[in-house]
């Protein structure tokens, strides 16, 4: 006999994966539940990109060459922190013996196809976007090769895209300098503000209960049930959805479940009011930078730096490095007297060890799912994301292309 139920789902974690997937369940109850501070993660200051084109999982050939490279430049684009656990050595190990084509060739189309279906959800909504799309900018010397490989790999995915004259390009955006050397135009990707949708998320499912700054402690899987222990109580419900970020694997530790994932902290910054704001969203290729502007803000959003999931310090002078850089290639004001005004932001980000989420039903315990290990594209992914967690859980068929993004892999 099944036990009086709380909901019909339990979400754990309130982040922009949580309220996507309880706003995808709007005919269910569902119970979220967050632990709110200090544990929150990417969902509000990130870039707000939305990007399509990111489709091939980020463990890919020559990914490893390129980490080691931005290790010795200390660049800022790739770091590893001193509080980096002596568990992230596994991590290591695996994505590197995962940067291959073959990893890439079997995860790319379900990200593509989620990616395209959150693009399509978030359009739909009373969301603000960017007129624009979004730009790859690039600024070596040998820009043009790059951007032409770049827009070559994105039709061989099927993925609109078109080379942007220097001259047009500079003139359409003036907040381009003339270290811009090629512009690869990504027509399906666009900006939003993440908190915005986040909260839009958050008020779609009027039958959605959110508890704040609830730490889950247990998770005991029956047959038609699940039991989450939570300071003292118990909450019971037809299914349970882990999606608690970087703070994953300890979830699902607790029912014997190990995930591959590791905490990569990212760091961004805001000028309120510009003087001269981007036009477009970007991404500044030789820079590893995210661009986007939100209104009168522009933020700026960098670094993948691995560490534990509790690390949310600021550094400073990697704000004061981010935004030097940034100069590089956009027209900004001088850098602010004091670092606060840029309001200096850090929240860690689920990456798993071939670079692709986790998105399903655990094979130990089927009514327990996890949708996580989106790394640096969990806005872009998030809608996607919800809606195949809600095809799970309303026992549909999934298609090969996205069981292969299987917890169970």
């Amino acid at each position: 006999m099944t036990p009086h139920l709380d909901a019909d789902t339990i979400v754990i974690g309130g982040g922009i994966i949580g309220v996507a997937v309880s706003a995808a369940l709007s005919e269910q109850t569902v119970l979220v539940l967050d632990a709110g501070t200090p544990r929150c993660g990417t969902s509000m200051a990130n870039a707000g990109h939305v990007v399509v084109s990111h489709a091939s999982p980020f463990a890919a050939p020559g990914m490893v060459r390129t980490g080691i490279a931005s290790l010795i430049a200390r660049d800022g684009s790739f770091a590893l922190s001193p509080r980096l656990p002596l568990t992230a050595l596994s991590w290591l190990a695996r994505f590197a013996s995962n940067c291959t084509s073959r990893n890439v060739a079997a995860l790319t189309p379900g990200m593509l196809e989620l990616l395209r279906t959150s693009a399509e959800h978030v359009q739909s909504l009373n969301v603000p976007r960017t007129a624009s799309a979004l730009w790859e900018v690039f600024s070596s010397p040998h820009s043009p090769d790059h951007a032409q490989r770049e827009m070559d790999h994105m039709h061989a995915l099927g993925i609109g895209a078109r080379l942007v004259d220097r001259t047009t390009a500079l003139h359409e955006d003036p907040i381009l300098t003339d270290r811009t050397q090629a512009v690869v135009e990504l027509q399906e990707d666009f900006g939003i503000d993440p908190e915005v949708l986040w909260r839009t998320l958050r008020a779609v499912n009027s039958q959605s209960t959110y508890l704040d700054n609830t730490v889950v402690e247990s998770l005991v899987p029956h047959a038609d049930h699940v039991n989450v222990g939570v300071g003292g109580r118990t909450f019971t419900a037809r299914s349970v959805v882990i999606a608690a970020g970087a703070w994953t694997p300890q979830l699902t530790r607790l029912i014997g479940v190990r995930l591959p994932i590791l905490a990569a902290k990212g760091y961004s910054l805001t000028l309120a009011h510009p003087e001269l704001n981007a036009r477009h969203p970007m991404i500044l290729a030789d820079h590893k930078s995210a661009i986007d502007p939100m209104g009168d803000s522009l933020r700026i959003s960098a670094r993948f730096e691995l560490t534990r999931p509790s690390d949310r310090t600021i550094d400073l002078a990697r704000i004061r490095h981010m935004y030097q850089r940034a100069q590089d290639i956009l027209r900004l004001p001088p850098l602010p007297h004091s670092l606060e005004e840029l309001s200096p932001w850090t929240g860690v980000r689920p990456a798993s060890a071939d670079g692709a989420p986790f998105i399903g039903p655990l094979r130990q315990t089927p009514n327990v799912l996890v949708a996580s290990g989106h790394g640096m594209i969990g806005t872009a992914m998030a809608m996607g994301t919800a809606d195949l967690i809600a095809r799970y859980v309303r026992g549909e068929t999934i298609a090969p292309t996205l069981t292969a993004l299987s917890p169970n892999r």
